[in-house]
């Protein structure tokens, strides 16, 4: 074989990754923040690898979205908090019999290594950033619409001229002193997408609730459809129950509403 892929070959990977679609709804305010930032840094990543000045604008705009985040309070110690409770969880499932404790003690070590990287950055996370003198104008404008033009801000223009790939090794300096970050958040994400088996459930005239069972601590509720449905997924709760209603969208400007049809999907109730 040539390693060449044909239409067909890309038709079938395309399809594979638009077989469906998930909606997820984190269930407190720690996730709510992880979701947001593991967001946040997909999108830098879409404007570090672009060549034109609007990517590069894009991810230096999302770095200002990210401090901004981190500037609520201490979320250093938040996130430390979460990896040594899931940590300490891990721990314990790997006791027990039938569990693979290579698996469990490799993600142990992760979470420990990742701990003490963010333990070891001095100051709040991302305060070096802010001092950086470009990227400090281009944050204290970043709140006006508009406000990071060519006649605003003269060097950020002039910093846009320069060849993407010194751009992109610009950006990609500013954004290495957020790795530990982001290596957390992506790495509890995933632990907590893997936690839970896949339910087969039914929304009966579009409305699912269930009563979540106490002493667990469900973190993240994800409804799964196929790509091509006719609804969307609106998810609610809190750590006694779960609402899933599916939505049609409306026609033109109409509101979206409520189906009256009685919807089949996957439920995935996650927890640590």
């Amino acid at each position: 074989m040539d390693g060449t892929v044909t239409s067909e070959e890309t038709q079938t990977g395309q399809q594979r990754k638009t077989a469906s679609i998930v909606f997820e709804q984190p269930l407190n305010e720690r996730y709510r923040t992880i979701m947001r930032l593991e967001s946040l840094f997909r999108q830098a990543d879409f404007g570090i690898h672009g060549d034109e000045e609007w990517h590069s604008r894009l991810a230096v705009d999302t770095l200002a979205s990210i401090l901004d985040v981190l500037a609520r309070g201490d979320l250093r110690s938040e996130i430390i908090k979460e990896l040594e409770r899931v940590s300490s969880i891990l721990t314990q499932l790997g006791e027990r019999p039938g569990v693979d404790a290579d698996r469990v003690h490799y993600f142990v070590g992760q979470c420990t290594e990742i701990v003490d990287r963010l333990r070891s950055q001095p100051g709040q996370l991302g305060s070096a950033l802010r001092r950086d003198e470009l990227l400090n104008s281009v944050i204290q404008r970043s709140g006006i619409a508009g406000g990071t033009c060519g006649f605003d801000l003269p060097a950020y223009h002039r910093w846009l001229q320069q060849p993407a790939s010194r751009r992109r090794q610009g950006l990609e300096d500013w954004y290495a002193v957020l790795d530990g970050l982001r290596q957390a958040c992506d790495l509890l994400l995933q632990l907590m997408r893997d936690s839970a088996m896949p339910q087969s459930q039914t929304a009966i005239d579009g409305i699912y609730q269930r009563n979540l069972e106490r002493g667990t601590s469900v973190q993240l509720v994800s409804v799964e459809l196929p790509a091509d449905s006719a609804w969307f997924a609106e998810i609610s709760g809190n750590k006694h129950f779960v609402t899933v209603r599916f939505m049609e969208p409306g026609l033109d400007q109409e509101r979206a509403f409520q189906t009256d049809r009685d919807v089949e999907f996957i439920l995935r109730c996650c927890m640590l």
